[in-house]
Parts: structure tokens; C-alpha cells; sequence
């Protein structure tokens, strides 16, 4: 019966949190503030797509260079 309440307590503060990040995410909508986030976080998404093309490259050669 405990675990039973643990992830019941567990999903509660899920929820909880989960409704002050939309709560969050409505203010900001349509800012500057959103929009700068926004850009700042497609700006970190293309560099970590390039480091994942790299690191492919990399293993690329590793294996070719195995063979």
C-alpha cells in the first residue's frame, strides 16, 4: 500500500508542476521575452545537431578505419 501512495503522492506534484509550467508558458506567449527564448533555443538545437554530425563523422571514420 505504500508504493500505491508514494506514486499516487508522486503523480500530484507532477501534476502540480506540470500546471505552473503552462501557467508560465501562457504569460510569456507572444513576448519578446518568448520570442527570445524561442530563438536562443533553436540556436542551441542546431549546435547540438551539428556536434551529433560530427560525432557520426567520427564514428564513421572509426569504423572504416576498423574494417
Amino acid at each position: 500500500m505504500g508504493n500505491k501512495l508514494d506514486i499516487l503522492h508522486e503523480y500530484q506534484l507532477a501534476d502540480q508542476k506540470c500546471a505552473e509550467l503552462n501557467n508560465v508558458c501562457e504569460k510569456l506567449h507572444g513576448t519578446k521575452r518568448n520570442n527570445h527564448l524561442v530563438a536562443v533555443y533553436d540556436e542551441k538545437l542546431k549546435q547540438t545537431e551539428s556536434e551529433r554530425d560530427h560525432l557520426r563523422v567520427i564514428l564513421q571514420a572509426i569504423d572504416a578505419a576498423e574494417d
